[in-house]
């Protein structure tokens, strides 16, 4: 087990979110977390992310050409292709205060659809 310890320790001024989202064939699909005010901030965990082909004869063997993007507001702070069916991704980004934080999965594909589920929690500044 991989531990990441603290010191001293953040106040976390709630639990931890879960939200989900699915693509439309082809689309791109996104989760915004809204600022919450200038002392407290999001923070990202984790990040689930699955594809699926449908309609057409396309099989599971065919690639994906998807990707993820991470915003803290209009500022890009991680980026990377996905070439993969499903994945998950643990992390521990933190929007500036005042900041939306956004979770791009972009389109795997035509006839692809894509699922995004991402874990989140506030702390103060």
């Amino acid at each position: 087990m991989l531990v990441k310890v603290i010191n001293p320790n953040l106040t976390t001024s709630n639990g931890l979110n879960t939200d989900h989202e699915t693509s439309g064939e082809g689309l791109d699909v996104a989760i915004v977390k809204r600022s919450q005010g200038a002392d407290r901030y999001w923070v990202l965990d984790a990040v689930q992310y699955s594809y699926a082909h449908k309609g057409g004869s396309v099989t599971l063997a065919a690639p994906i050409n998807g990707g993820i993007t991470i915003f803290d507001g209009d500022k890009v702070i991680w980026e990377a292709d996905i070439p993969d069916f499903t994945g998950v991704l643990n992390f521990y980004i933190p929007a500036s205060p005042d900041n939306e934080l956004q979770v791009l999965l972009h389109s795997g594909g035509d006839n692809v659809v894509g699922k995004l589920n991402i874990q989140t929690h506030l702390e103060s500044s």
